[in-house]
Protein backbone atom coordinates (compact mmCIF):
# COMPACT_ATOMS: atom_id res chain seq x y z
CA UNK A 1 0.00 0.00 0.00
CA UNK A 2 1.08 3.51 -0.73
CA UNK A 3 2.30 6.23 2.28
CA UNK A 4 -0.20 8.75 2.72
CA UNK A 5 2.75 11.26 3.70
CA UNK A 6 6.03 10.02 1.42
CA UNK A 7 3.59 8.58 -1.42
CA UNK A 8 6.08 5.75 -1.38
CA UNK A 9 4.60 2.08 -1.65
CA UNK A 10 5.57 0.58 2.15
CA UNK A 11 4.20 -1.69 4.74
CA UNK A 12 1.98 0.98 6.46
CA UNK A 13 1.45 0.71 10.42
CA UNK A 14 -1.51 1.72 12.66
CA UNK A 15 -1.19 5.50 12.70
CA UNK A 16 -2.87 7.58 15.49
CA UNK A 17 -4.75 10.72 14.07
CA UNK A 18 -4.23 12.08 17.51
CA UNK A 19 -1.17 10.78 19.57
CA UNK A 20 -2.49 8.09 22.03
CA UNK A 21 -0.87 9.92 24.81
CA UNK A 22 -3.41 13.18 24.42
CA UNK A 23 -6.03 10.47 26.02
CA UNK A 24 -3.99 9.13 28.71
CA UNK A 25 -5.42 11.80 31.49
CA UNK A 26 -8.61 10.81 30.77
CA UNK A 27 -8.80 6.71 30.86
CA UNK A 28 -10.15 5.46 33.69
CA UNK A 29 -9.10 2.35 35.66
CA UNK A 30 -10.27 0.02 33.23
CA UNK A 31 -8.18 1.66 30.38
CA UNK A 32 -11.53 3.60 28.94
CA UNK A 33 -12.51 7.35 28.64
CA UNK A 34 -15.94 9.19 28.00
CA UNK A 35 -15.84 10.00 24.31
CA UNK A 36 -17.92 12.85 22.72
CA UNK A 37 -18.37 11.09 19.65
CA UNK A 38 -21.62 13.16 18.55
CA UNK A 39 -21.43 17.09 18.99
CA UNK A 40 -23.75 18.53 16.94
CA UNK A 41 -26.28 15.45 19.33
CA UNK A 42 -23.98 15.53 22.21
CA UNK A 43 -23.93 11.73 22.61
CA UNK A 44 -21.07 10.38 24.70
CA UNK A 45 -19.90 6.70 24.66
CA UNK A 46 -17.15 4.80 26.70
CA UNK A 47 -13.81 4.20 24.28
CA UNK A 48 -11.12 2.54 24.94
CA UNK A 49 -8.25 3.42 22.50
CA UNK A 50 -7.08 6.25 20.41
CA UNK A 51 -8.38 6.87 16.75
CA UNK A 52 -6.19 5.08 14.41
CA UNK A 53 -5.72 3.76 10.86
CA UNK A 54 -3.04 2.13 8.58
CA UNK A 55 -1.84 5.48 7.06
CA UNK A 56 1.92 5.61 7.38
CA UNK A 57 5.19 3.82 6.80
CA UNK A 58 7.55 3.91 9.48
CA UNK A 59 9.94 6.29 8.46
CA UNK A 60 6.88 8.58 8.22
CA UNK A 61 5.96 7.96 11.43
CA UNK A 62 9.16 8.22 12.93
CA UNK A 63 9.11 11.78 11.05
CA UNK A 64 5.98 12.84 12.67
CA UNK A 65 6.81 10.78 16.07
CA UNK A 66 9.70 13.93 16.14
CA UNK A 67 7.12 17.18 16.44
CA UNK A 68 5.06 14.98 18.60
CA UNK A 69 7.76 14.28 21.56
CA UNK A 70 8.67 17.75 21.09
CA UNK A 71 5.26 19.18 21.83
CA UNK A 72 4.10 16.56 24.32
CA UNK A 73 5.58 19.20 27.05
CA UNK A 74 2.55 21.44 26.09
CA UNK A 75 0.16 18.94 27.27
CA UNK A 76 2.06 17.48 30.54
CA UNK A 77 3.84 20.22 32.31
CA UNK A 78 2.33 22.72 34.25
CA UNK A 79 0.89 25.89 32.42
CA UNK A 80 3.50 28.61 32.69
CA UNK A 81 2.74 32.01 35.23
CA UNK A 82 1.34 34.48 32.87
CA UNK A 83 2.97 37.51 31.43
CA UNK A 84 3.58 40.56 33.25
CA UNK A 85 0.66 42.73 33.23
CA UNK A 86 -1.94 40.17 31.66
CA UNK A 87 -4.02 37.76 33.63
CA UNK A 88 -4.53 35.67 30.41
CA UNK A 89 -1.39 35.24 28.41
CA UNK A 90 1.66 32.70 29.13
CA UNK A 91 4.52 32.00 27.51
CA UNK A 92 5.54 29.03 26.44
CA UNK A 93 9.68 29.09 26.30
CA UNK A 94 10.41 25.32 26.24
CA UNK A 95 8.12 24.89 22.57
CA UNK A 96 9.96 25.54 19.25
CA UNK A 97 8.37 27.26 16.52
CA UNK A 98 8.93 24.80 13.82
CA UNK A 99 8.13 21.53 15.80
CA UNK A 100 5.25 22.73 17.31
CA UNK A 101 3.13 24.22 14.39
CA UNK A 102 4.56 21.00 12.30
CA UNK A 103 2.75 18.65 15.09
CA UNK A 104 -0.71 20.58 15.21
CA UNK A 105 -0.62 20.85 10.98
CA UNK A 106 0.66 16.53 11.04
CA UNK A 107 -2.93 16.18 13.07
CA UNK A 108 -4.83 18.36 10.80
CA UNK A 109 -3.88 16.49 7.54
CA UNK A 110 -4.05 13.38 8.70
CA UNK A 111 -7.74 14.37 9.98
CA UNK A 112 -8.47 14.98 6.65
CA UNK A 113 -6.87 11.89 4.90
CA UNK A 114 -8.69 9.64 7.38
CA UNK A 115 -11.81 7.79 6.37
CA UNK A 116 -12.34 7.53 10.13
CA UNK A 117 -16.19 9.10 10.89
CA UNK A 118 -14.93 11.19 13.78
CA UNK A 119 -12.87 12.85 11.71
CA UNK A 120 -15.25 13.61 9.05
CA UNK A 121 -15.49 17.32 9.05
CA UNK A 122 -11.81 17.62 8.24
CA UNK A 123 -11.41 18.05 4.63
CA UNK A 124 -8.94 20.15 3.20
CA UNK A 125 -9.54 19.88 -0.44
CA UNK A 126 -6.33 21.70 -2.33
CA UNK A 127 -4.93 22.37 0.67
CA UNK A 128 -3.94 18.85 1.88
CA UNK A 129 -1.00 18.27 -0.33
CA UNK A 130 -0.16 21.30 0.52
CA UNK A 131 0.41 20.73 4.41
CA UNK A 132 1.31 17.31 3.36
CA UNK A 133 4.58 18.87 1.78
CA UNK A 134 5.07 21.38 4.53
CA UNK A 135 4.77 18.22 6.77
CA UNK A 136 7.21 16.23 4.96
CA UNK A 137 9.35 18.67 4.69
CA UNK A 138 9.43 19.87 8.06
CA UNK A 139 8.76 23.49 6.47
CA UNK A 140 6.02 25.33 8.87
CA UNK A 141 6.31 28.47 7.02
CA UNK A 142 5.64 31.48 8.74
CA UNK A 143 3.09 32.67 10.89
CA UNK A 144 0.40 33.79 8.16
CA UNK A 145 0.60 30.11 6.51
CA UNK A 146 -2.29 28.33 8.10
CA UNK A 147 -2.36 29.86 11.07
CA UNK A 148 -2.50 28.30 14.80
CA UNK A 149 -3.96 29.87 17.88
CA UNK A 150 -3.67 28.27 21.68
CA UNK A 151 -6.15 28.76 24.18
CA UNK A 152 -5.59 27.08 27.79
CA UNK A 153 -9.81 25.96 28.47
CA UNK A 154 -10.25 26.58 32.26
CA UNK A 155 -13.10 25.33 34.34
CA UNK A 156 -13.94 28.24 37.40
CA UNK A 157 -10.03 29.18 36.60
CA UNK A 158 -8.74 25.66 36.57
CA UNK A 159 -7.20 24.19 33.80
CA UNK A 160 -9.55 21.94 32.14
CA UNK A 161 -7.83 19.16 31.11
CA UNK A 162 -9.93 16.09 31.28
CA UNK A 163 -12.11 16.83 27.97
CA UNK A 164 -11.72 15.90 24.10
CA UNK A 165 -14.40 15.86 21.58
CA UNK A 166 -14.56 15.45 18.00
CA UNK A 167 -12.84 18.18 15.64
CA UNK A 168 -15.07 20.90 14.38
CA UNK A 169 -14.62 23.57 11.79
CA UNK A 170 -16.50 27.01 11.86
CA UNK A 171 -16.54 29.92 9.69
CA UNK A 172 -14.96 33.37 10.52
CA UNK A 173 -15.63 36.44 8.29
CA UNK A 174 -15.09 33.60 5.11
CA UNK A 175 -12.13 32.05 6.51
CA UNK A 176 -12.21 28.11 7.30
CA UNK A 177 -11.10 27.58 10.96
CA UNK A 178 -10.75 24.14 11.81
CA UNK A 179 -11.48 23.63 15.74
CA UNK A 180 -9.40 20.87 18.28
CA UNK A 181 -10.05 20.39 21.85
CA UNK A 182 -6.86 18.77 22.95
CA UNK A 183 -6.47 17.68 26.59
CA UNK A 184 -6.56 21.30 28.10
CA UNK A 185 -5.90 23.16 24.96
CA UNK A 186 -8.25 24.79 21.98
CA UNK A 187 -6.70 24.86 19.54
CA UNK A 188 -7.53 27.03 16.28
CA UNK A 189 -6.45 26.70 12.59
CA UNK A 190 -7.27 28.65 9.73
CA UNK A 191 -7.79 27.16 6.09
CA UNK A 192 -8.03 29.84 3.54
CA UNK A 193 -6.44 31.36 0.69
CA UNK A 194 -7.17 34.86 2.36
CA UNK A 195 -5.64 35.89 5.68
CA UNK A 196 -6.72 35.17 9.16
CA UNK A 197 -8.92 38.20 10.42
CA UNK A 198 -7.68 40.05 13.13
CA UNK A 199 -6.74 39.20 16.14
CA UNK A 200 -5.58 35.80 15.13
CA UNK A 201 -2.37 37.20 12.98
CA UNK A 202 -1.11 38.94 16.51
CA UNK A 203 -2.05 35.47 18.88
CA UNK A 204 -0.94 32.94 16.75
CA UNK A 205 1.87 30.59 16.84
CA UNK A 206 5.43 32.78 15.72
CA UNK A 207 8.72 32.35 15.31
CA UNK A 208 9.56 35.92 15.97
CA UNK A 209 8.71 35.17 19.85
CA UNK A 210 8.17 32.37 22.49
CA UNK A 211 5.08 30.61 21.45
CA UNK A 212 1.57 31.94 23.96
CA UNK A 213 -1.33 30.56 24.73
CA UNK A 214 -4.32 32.64 25.94
CA UNK A 215 -6.45 31.34 29.05
CA UNK A 216 -10.31 31.09 28.48
CA UNK A 217 -13.00 29.76 30.23
CA UNK A 218 -15.58 27.01 28.86
CA UNK A 219 -18.24 29.12 28.81
CA UNK A 220 -16.00 31.64 26.48
CA UNK A 221 -16.81 28.94 24.02
CA UNK A 222 -20.15 28.66 23.23
CA UNK A 223 -19.75 25.54 21.09
CA UNK A 224 -17.67 23.39 24.01
CA UNK A 225 -20.74 24.42 26.31
CA UNK A 226 -23.54 23.53 24.52
CA UNK A 227 -21.21 20.32 23.98
CA UNK A 228 -20.46 19.79 27.71
CA UNK A 229 -23.74 20.55 28.93
CA UNK A 230 -25.55 18.59 26.65
CA UNK A 231 -22.69 15.57 27.20
CA UNK A 232 -23.08 16.08 31.26
CA UNK A 233 -26.97 15.34 30.58
CA UNK A 234 -26.32 12.03 28.45
CA UNK A 235 -23.84 10.56 31.27
CA UNK A 236 -25.27 8.50 33.40
CA UNK A 237 -25.20 9.10 36.83
CA UNK A 238 -23.33 6.70 39.51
Amino acid sequence: MKCHLCLEEATLCRSHVIPEYLYSTLYDSDHRYVEMYDVTNGKVRNAQKGYWERLLCAKCESHINEFEKHTRRLFFDPLPAPIQGSHRCREHYRLDYSLAKLFFLSILWRASVSSLPMFRPIRLGVHEDKIRKMVLERSAGSYLDYPVALFALKFHGDHFRDFMVEPTYMKVEGRRCYRFVMTGFVVLIFVSSMPAPDPFPRICLSPSGPIKSFDSELREFMFLQEVWDRAANSIPQE
